[in-house]
Parts: structure tokens; sequence; C-alpha cells
């Protein structure tokens, strides 16, 4: 552990994180949330704040409203939201219920920083190659309209496959604007605030659905929180699965306040407020909440009615814009969920192209909060148990919905685990399904006496798994290769080089060197990340100081970095130069038959 050192940077994210969605968070909290929820109003208000601040951002963005212009009228919103709602339902909301779940999110949240603080700096952690991208993204957001192409950045348009998820990149420039830093610096930090809104989240089942006593809500988070898959999913960092992560469990919290007899305006809203965000986020995050949804709804099926949403002509007033300017991210999440429903329920249907930066099974007993299978003797009995006794007491609704929600996620996992190329979706189903059953495990325990033992075990044996998750994870961005900007700055527009390193460490060296037209002998192909041109011939090489000097480089080499040296090209070497600063997009798009 180096110390203290990346602490005051992390502060700056975390703070600028928390005010922003506090500002967007307050007012829509005190309109909209039921009485019946009001005890944790405070538990409420940022999650809340997070998925409007993504959304306002979004559609004015779509509408062409420039970033800063946005951003400053969203906060302006929220504030005034938020004086309206308090002088017309006045009062304080209560402190003292929020204060345990705060604390203890604010811990989880710095343990899944603890590679941060080991590197010194803040930067990027994990090995998540969609890091880059992620990155870029929300860098591309903050100058441009999700629309545009603008090859002068290094990400130089909102990847196809991605075109649903600018609420979560819009979000993550905001916060990196405020707080001041790049965004590189940022979303690590920002990942580390959603786990701990997430796991408040989780806590929200425990107590408003389950009714656990506030001890063993507050277990379960901590298992939830110190998961080893959580924490690879925040660390690596997952960007897009982590902001699904964070919005599912509000939506399953808010399930029984859509039900006929609690049903009320402002419940609607909020349920479709993290739908929506999970959606966007995440498309294969929705059928867990939509499956518990659809169970608690099933009795009163009937009695739906589009016409709540449409009441005339009047509605599309609002319906109609708001469609037209969502339409982009709207047809991404169709093409995701379409693709997908294609290929899960096509056994013919090969998933080799599902698998992403994953390369195999993760094991189950990781899921299940243990580091090796032999631990499973002591936590799956306990996790059987503990879940027995909670869905046993709980409401019927809320029993079937979780025991279909378990259901769904066995037999999936098993069918992926059969099917070739299937640890994808393995590793998503579980990721989502896995927390819902720690903490309802959790509420078990609160209704046995001393039950409290059985939690103590799960969470020794989960700190255990997950600190060998965080001692096995480091920066993916270290200053080596920051250095790299160095160059980037230092040499004229116009100047080509030829990156002479491994095709899979090449995406952050052609980020940091993205000014300049750029090129490879032997790109990053076979993959779904844009990639820099094939060419020998350029005016500079960029090699690693571990290899040999590259056969067609002049020296004395032009400048020498702790990992990189630059070089100058032989001008004898012949062919064409085919060095670009457009990146050569792999993916043009988005197969859903």
């Amino acid at each position: 552990m180096v110390g203290w050192r990346a602490l005051p940077e992390l502060l700056a994210v975390a703070v600028a994180a928390v005010g922003l969605f506090a500002v967007g968070g307050l007012g829509l909290t005190r309109w909209l949330l039921p009485d019946e929820y009001r005890r944790y109003e405070l538990v409420w208000v940022l999650p809340v704040g997070a998925c409007a601040v993504a959304l306002a951002l979004t559609v004015l963005g779509f509408a062409r409203v420039p970033f800063k212009m946005s951003l400053g009228v969203v906060i302006a919103l929220g504030v005034a939201g938020a004086v309206l709602a308090y002088r017309r339902r006045p009062g304080a909301p209560a402190m003292r219920p929020f204060a345990w779940p705060a604390y203890l999110g604010v811990l989880l949240a710095a343990g899944s920083l603890i590679p941060l603080f080991r590197a010194g700096f803040v930067t990027v952690e994990g090995q998540g190659q969609d890091a880059h991208l992620a990155v870029g993204t929300a860098q591309f957001l903050q100058k441009h309209p999700p629309t545009a192409v603008a090859i002068e950045e290094p990400v130089d348009r909102v990847p196809l496959v991605w075109r649903s998820k600018q609420p979560i990149y819009y979000a993550l420039a905001a916060v990196a604007t405020l707080s001041g830093r790049e965004v590189f610096e940022t979303i690590s930090a920002l990942a580390a605030v959603m786990l701990a809104l997430a796991c408040m989240g989780f806590f929200l089942i425990a107590r408003e659905l389950l009714r656990a006593p506030p001890w063993a809500a507050l277990c379960g988070m901590g298992l939830v929180g110190l998961n080893p898959m959580v924490l690879h999913t925040v660390m690596h960092p997952y960007f897009n699965q982590t902001w699904g992560f964070f919005a599912m469990p509000f939506a399953v919290a808010l399930a029984p306040l859509a039900a006929a007899g609690r049903r009320t305006p402002g419940s609607l809203a909020l349920l479709a407020l993290f739908l929506a965000v999970c959606g966007f986020a995440y498309p294969l995050a929705l059928p867990l909440p939509l499956l518990v949804l659809a169970v608690v709804f099933w009795p009163e099926r009937r009695a739906l009615s589009p016409r709540r949403v449409y009441r005339g002509r009047r509605s599309l007033l609002w319906l109609v814009p708001l469609a037209l300017v969502l339409i982009v991210p709207i047809a991404g999440v169709i093409e995701k969920a379409t693709s997908a429903f294609n290929v899960v329920f096509d056994p013919a249907r090969s998933l080799k192209s599902w698998g992403g930066d994953v390369f195999g099974y993760f094991p189950e007993a990781q899921f299940l909060g243990v580091h090796d299978w032999g631990l499973l003797i002591v936590a799956a009995p306990l996790l059987a148990w503990g879940a027995y006794v909670a869905l046993r007491a709980a409401p019927r609704r809320i029993r079937l919905a979780l025991i279909a929600l378990f259901a769904f996620a066995v037999v999936f996992a098993i069918e992926f685990r059969l099917r070739r190329y299937g640890y994808y979706f393995h590793f998503k189903t579980l990721a989502f399904a896995v927390p819902v059953l720690l903490v309802t495990a959790a509420a078990g325990f609160g209704r046995i006496r001393r039950g409290w033992i059985a939690p103590v075990v799960l969470l020794v044996l989960a700190n255990n798994a997950g600190s060998s998750e965080i001692g096995g994870t480091f920066d993916e961005l270290p200053r080596s290769t920051l250095q790299l900007r160095d160059i980037n700055a230092s040499l004229p527009a116009d100047s080509s080089i030829r990156i002479d390193v491994v095709p899979t460490e090449q995406n952050w060296i052609a980020y940091m060197l993205h000014a300049h037209p750029l090129c490879s002998q032997h790109p990053l192909l076979n993959t779904s990340y844009p990639h820099v041109r094939i060419s020998r011939k350029a005016d500079y090489i960029v090699a690693p100081n571990d290899r040999p000097v590259p056969a067609d480089a002049l020296t004395p080499p032009v400048r020498r970095l702790d990992a990189f040296t630059l070089y100058r090209m032989k001008p004898s070497v012949a062919g064409a130069e085919n060095c670009s600063r457009a990146m050569v997009q792999t993916v043009t798009s988005v197969p859903v038959s």
C-alpha cells in the first residue's frame, strides 16, 4: 500500500458524484417516494438522482444541447425541483435509518478502491479491455452529440453495440467535469460509488420486501459488497454491467408498490426510472426485474392497461417528442435484447461471438461468496437455510417472485454450462441473480434465534474471497502508459506512428497517441474493439523497452520513456503509408436474426 496519495483525487470524484446525484434526486424522491417507504428516504435520494441525471443529460444530448449547458440545466432543474418539493412537503428526512447503510456503503466502496490506494494515484483499475471504450465514450460525449463522428477523439464515435448506453456515459462525463478530473481518473471511483448505491438497493430488498431487521439487512449488504464476483464486476471495470447491477435491486424493491392497492403514480414513475436505466445500461439484466414484476402483477394482469400511460391526444405532446429524442438508445436496447434472445433460445446458434473479454467459466463457488469449492460445504447449506426461512415468511407474491428468479438463474446457468462458449451468459446470469440470494439468506437469519452466527460465518468467508479478488487486481492504466501523452503532445500533428506492441496491449496505447495517424503491422483483430490500420511504413515507431530495436528503426532513439521508446523510421522503408487517425470499426451492424 502506498498510502493516502490517491485519496484527495478519489474524494474529489466521490464528492462530485454524491453532490450531483443528491441535487438530481432530492426533489424527485420527495415528490415520488410513497409514504410507506419514507423512513429510508435518504437511501433513495442518490440512486434516484443518478438515474434522473443520466436520463436527463441523454435527452438533452440527443436534442443537441451542448454538454456543459445541459449539465447546468440539469443542476438548475434539480435545485428548483428540490426547493419546490420541500415547500410542498416540508420536513427533514430521517437521518438515523440512513446512517448505517451509508457508513457500510462507504466501507465497501473503499474496499473496491484498494488497487488504486496500492497504486498511489487515480487511474483505471482491473484488466477489462472495455474500459478504454468506456472512458473514450464519456470523453467523446463531453464535446460532441451522441450521433456525431469526430476522428480527433481517441474514441471517435459512440460504439454501435453501445448505442443504448449513453445515459451512463453522460453521468460519467458529468462527474468527471464537476470533479475537475480526467475521465480515466473518474471511472473506477464512480464505479465504487455505484457499488455502494447498489448495496443499498439490496439493503432495501431485505428491509422492505422481506421485512428483515436492520442488522440482518446490513449483513446482506456486506455479503453482496464483499462477494468476489461483484467486486470483479466493479473493479475490472465492467461499467455497463455495474450500472445495470445498481439499478436492478431498486426495481425489485419497488415491485410490491406497483401491485394493486399499493400502486401510486409516484411508485410507477420510480419503477419506470430504474427499469429504464437498467435497460439502457445493460439490456441483458432486464429479464430478472421484469420476471419479478410479472409474478407480482400476474393476479391482476387483466387490469393492466396502456391507458394508464396514454390518456388521449394530450399524452402525445410528451410521448412523441420523448420517443423521437430517445429513438437511438431505444433501438439499441431492442437490438441487443433481440440478438441475445435469438442465440439463447436457439441451441443450434453459436455463442462464440458473445464471449466478449470472458474466455472461460468462473467457478460457481465464487458467485456464492467463497474462494474455492471445498468451502461450499459450509456456505451452501447456510445460504439454503437462510433463504428458505426468509421465503417461507415472505408475502406470497414476493415469495413466488423470488423463487421464479432463483429458478430462472439455476436453469439458465446449467444451460450455459452445457453449451459451448456459454461462459459469457453464465457469468452475467449468476452475477445478477446470486446477490439476491445472498441478501435473501441474510434476511432469513434475522428471523432465527441466534441467527447472527450464520451471517458472521458467511461474512468471514466472503471477506476472504473478496480479499483474494482485490489482492489480484491492479491498475490497467499505469503511469508508464500515461507517459505516452508526452509523445502525443510533442510530435507534429501530421506525424504518423506505428505501434510495435502485441495486439492485446494496443488499446490504451492507441488511446494515448490518438492525436496522430496510427497503424500497426499486427493490429488487434477478431474482436469488437475498433483498431488501428495495418501498415509497415510510418514516420515514427513506438516499441516496448523490453523488446529488440525494430529492424526498420533509426538509432539512437528520439525519446525513451519508462516502458516505451520512440524511434524514427528509416526513410528507405518501401511501400505506401496507411496510417490514419480514424479507427477501423469492426462492428458495422448488430445482427438481430
